[in-house]
Parts: C-alpha cells; sequence; structure tokens
C-alpha cells in the first residue's frame, strides 16, 4: 500500500485530491477573511479570525505536501538539507493536533476549527511519513532511481542544478516563521481552552435565538426568586462576572441576575450587527429563561455599566417590564466623543472620521489575536474585588472571540450615531422615558489635574472628558420621571469603579431603587 503511494502513479492521484482539497480550503479562507472585513450573519459560534488562522496553516502544509508528491512524481532525490524543513512540518502537525483538542476543551467550541486543526495533522503527518519511507526505501535500495533516469544523472554528472544557500535560507525562513505563528496560535488557544471554571451554585446556561440561529448564553443568578428583580448588562468588552461583588452584596434583599452578552465571556458569538435591537431580543429572552417575566409591567430593574448602562436605556424605551435603569458611568458614546472633541476644537466631521479611523485598527487588533501577540499586555496582576477573581477577568478580555465582539460593537456604535446624532442633544421626545433613571458617574466636578498628576495637554484632556462626561449625566438624568437624579462618585474615582469601589455602588443602589 505504502509503496503505490512512492509511485508516479499513486502520487499523481494524491496529488490532485490534495489540489482540490486546497481550493476548497482557500474559498473558505476567503470567505473567512471577507467575514473578517466586513462581517455579515455568523460563520462560527468563536471568531472568524481563529477558523481564518486554522485555515492558512492547513493550506501551507497542502502546499508543502504537494511539492513532496512532485518529488516523487519525478523521482527526486530528497537534499539533506530539508532533513530541518520536515522536522519543521512534523511539529506543525504535533502542534494542530493539541489545537485540535484544546478547540474541544474551549467553553466555546469551534468544531470547524478543531476540524481544520485534524486535516493540517493528517496533511502534514502523511507528508512527514512519505519522507520517512522515501528515506527508509533509499536506504535499503540500490538502485533509487529508475533506471533510465539513473543513467541520465550518471551521464549528466556535476552538471544537475543544486540549490542555492540564497533559496534554502529563504525556504527556512519561511518554514521557521510559519512555525512561530502556528506556536503562538497554539499558545492562545491553550490559553482560551484554559477557562476559569464555573461560579458554582447559580450559573446556568440557556439557548436564546438570534436572527434565526441557536446562542447559547451564560447567567448568573443568586438571590431568592420572591424578591424584587434586578438584571445586570456589563460593559463593552466584559461580561457579568464584572458584578460579582455587587450582585452578592444585592443578593439579600433582590433576585439579581447577571450573563455574558453574546460573544463576551463564555457566550456563543451571535450573528453581525451586534446592534441594541438584536441584544434586546436576547436579552429579554435570558430575562426569561432565569425566571423573570418579562411580560408583567415595570418588574425588572436594569443597572448596566457603560455600553451595558445604554442598552438599560434602550430596553426601558421599548420593554414594559422594566420599571427603573440605574446607570454606572454609562453615557452615549459618540455624544460623548463630539463633545470632547469640540472641547478640543474639532468639528464633528473630524470626530466623526476619526471614530471611523479606529474601526479598522480594533479590527485588525481581532485579526492578530488568535497569535498570542496582545493576550499577554492586558493581564491585570490585581485591583478586582474579589481578588480570587481576577483570573476570570484577565481570561474574559483576553479571548479572540471578545475581541472580535468588540469590533462589532463598535461598528454598530457608530452605524446607530452618526454626525447628525453625535452633535444632537440626547435631551428629544424620542429619548424621553417615563421611568426613573438614576446616573451614577465616576467623574466628579471637583476632581482637578492636581488629584491625577497631570499637565499640559494630558490635563487639557482630562478636563474636556469629565466635562463632557459630567454634561451627559446630568442630560440623561432629565430623561426619566421626579425620581430621576444623578450621582457624583466622591474623591478619585475611575471607569473600573464597578468592581474596584462596589461598596459605594451598592449603596446607592440600595438607597434608590425603593424610591422606584
Amino acid at each position: 500500500m505504502l509503496n503505490i503511494v512512492l509511485e508516479t502513479r499513486g502520487a499523481h492521484r494524491i496529488k490532485l485530491g490534495v489540489i482540490v482539497f486546497s481550493v476548497i480550503t482557500i474559498s473558505l479562507a476567503i470567505v473567512f477573511l471577507v467575514n473578517m472585513i466586513t462581517p455579515y450573519g455568523r460563520l462560527t459560534k468563536s471568531s472568524p479570525a481563529s477558523t481564518f488562522v486554522e485555515l492558512i496553516f492547513c493550506i501551507f502544509v497542502q502546499m508543502c505536501l504537494i511539492y513532496r508528491l512532485n518529488d516523487i512524481m519525478y523521482h527526486k532525490k530528497q537534499a539533506s538539507y530539508k532533513l530541518g524543513l520536515e522536522i519543521i512540518i512534523t511539529a506543525i502537525a504535533v502542534l494542530s493536533l493539541i489545537d485540535f483538542i484544546c478547540w474541544f476543551i474551549n467553553p466555546v467550541p469551534d468544531i470547524l476549527a478543531a476540524f481544520i486543526c485534524l486535516f493540517t495533522f493528517i496533511i502534514a503527518g502523511f507528508q512527514s511519513t512519505l519522507w520517512i519511507l522515501q528515506r527508509i526505501k533509499s536506504s535499503n535500495s540500490e538502485q533509487e532511481y529508475d533506471t533510465n533516469l539513473t543513467q541520465q544523472i550518471s551521464q549528466a554528472g556535476d552538471s544537475a542544478p543544486k540549490t542555492s544557500k540564497c533559496m534554502i535560507a529563504l525556504e527556512y525562513i519561511l518554514f521557521s516563521f510559519i512555525l512561530l505563528l502556528v506556536i503562538l496560535n497554539t499558545c492562545q488557544i491553550i490559553h482560551e481552552a484554559n477557562h476559569p471554571g464555573s461560579l458554582g451554585e447559580g450559573e446556568e446556561y440557556y439557548t436564546v435565538k438570534s436572527q434565526d440561529l441557536d446562542v447559547v448564553i451564560r447567567t448568573y443568578c443568586i438571590g431568592a426568586k420572591n424578591l424584587p428583580q434586578i438584571i445586570l448588562e456589563a460593559g463593552g468588552g466584559s461580561s457579568g462576572v464584572d458584578f460579582y461583588e455587587i450582585q452578592t452584596q444585592l443578593s439579600g434583599n433582590y433576585r439579581v441576575c447577571s450573563y455574558d452578552r453574546a460573544g463576551y465571556g463564555m457566550s456563543w458569538q451571535a450573528a453581525a450587527p451586534q446592534s441594541s435591537e438584536n441584544s434586546m431580543i436576547i436579552a429579554q429572552q435570558v430575562m426569561d429563561k432565569v425566571g423573570f417575566n418579562t411580560s408583567v409591567p415595570n418588574s425588572i430593574v436594569c443597572i448596566g455599566h457603560s455600553v451595558g448602562g445604554q442598552l438599560c436605556r434602550y430596553y426601558a424605551q421599548y420593554m414594559l417590564s422594566i420599571q427603573g435603569i440605574i446607570l454606572l458611568d454609562s453615557v452615549p458614546v459618540m455624544n460623548w466623543f463630539y463633545l470632547v472633541g469640540q472641547c478640543q476644537n474639532q468639528t464633528v466631521s473630524q470626530v466623526y472620521a476619526q471614530q471611523q479611523q479606529t474601526l479598522p485598527l480594533i479590527k485588525a487588533m481581532a485579526s492578530l489575536w488568535p497569535f498570542y501577540l496582545e493576550t499577554p499586555f492586558f493581564m491585570s496582576s490585581g485591583g478586582f474585588q474579589p481578588s480570587n477573581l481576577q483570573g476570570w477577568i484577565n481570561w474574559q478580555i483576553t479571548t479572540t472571540r471578545n475581541w472580535y465582539s468588540q469590533s462589532l460593537g463598535y461598528a454598530s456604535e457608530l452605524e446607530e450615531c452618526q454626525e447628525q446624532c453625535m452633535e444632537s442633544s440626547i435631551i428629544n421626545p424620542s429619548s424621553i422615558i417615563n421611568k426613573p433613571i438614576i446616573v451614577i458617574t465616576a467623574s466628579n466636578q471637583q476632581g482637578t489635574c492636581a488629584d491625577r498628576n497631570l499637565t499640559g495637554t494630558d490635563c487639557q484632556n482630562f478636563y474636556c472628558s469629565q466635562n463632557a462626561s459630567i454634561e451627559l449625566t446630568v442630560n440623561q438624568s432629565l430623561l426619566g420621571n421626579q425620581v430621576s437624579t444623578y450621582v457624583e462618585c466622591p474623591g478619585i474615582c475611575n471607569h473600573d469603579f464597578v468592581w474596584k469601589q462596589p461598596d459605594f455602588i451598592v449603596q446607592q443602589i440600595e438607597y434608590y431603587i425603593p424610591q422606584f
């Protein structure tokens, strides 16, 4: 059987099969590349960047196998310098097998990426096996080539072409570079497979529908089921774990549920676009799944941090079940960019163009994330409360799926609020919500540059940012009923006060919710 493979006819047939498979693989790679640049629908439950990278590696080993089969077909003797290249191919095969296993251990298994890794392992392993068989056949046979070809070579003598040192160096550089990328990719896949695990009792996974696709969502609910209900919306790039300490403290008086929005934490990716409407459709199903009856008016309080707060504001406009909302350092981000830019003497067109230019950078980060290059730089050594969940926080912000989701979210923000929206006041009839709105901001009007040791341009930018945040905070509090107000965090607070100063947040929540 193996001898057939080493014959011209057998090698030719296998080569044709590999070429057909290569065309399919390249076509898939193009589809995933386009999906990364211009997201549409959902090609994978994880990130298209991960699958695209695995396809590139698979294409590489297929090309290598085609060259190997050519050597067999034309009876070319294997040059001794290629030993190192074959070792690299073998290493890629081993790493691909590891990737295959890790994709199934991942909390969001990517079946397509896993099987691409399996194909890469099989193809690379097959090529290594061919090389070994050729070496064995060469050492055990007195006549390595076809008789006619042997005679031609002996007549040619020293005139047989030899590979130049420059070409050998280029081959080793290419193979070494690919091996480095494979190693980095494997590091990232192992990192994501090494997930922090369950939060314990109260954690459940539910399947919801989004644009006719199943999406599995991780939820975490604590507190007696007969208590008043609170749903928590995390900020962009984060998961429900951000609220762990706040949730724990509130659970004595409330039934509190957090969840990982689609594409974040341990939840599956949903189909693009990641619009406010699509997020609400998922959130409403999640609330029903955890036992919050969304058909009962004024029965649920929505508390959201950052982007999550703006989602709460959106829900309150369309969901009768929302009793009131509490926004934690949450402002309409496009309006905030405009006010900061205006403070820096920029026009609305300049500000919007600047944000449009930021989107490709976020997409680039999302595309490069499978290579583990950025992951170590986003790891934090501490600051999260409780400290034993610091690893959870580091993990959730460093997955490839997370950064793809962030690129989808940013694209939706640009689409939903363009130039006219950015410079318009948020106080308008369509934004009025006849419900309580409590806005708790990390900004403080008494805060100074001296408090933060800022000078020069940094100081100017700080005041522009602070004034924009406070203006939008006040304006948001005017969108609700008479109970609505805003609260400034005392002292020096930052956007991360949700997990670094949870006691202050809980104090405000417990004071205002009874007034709803």
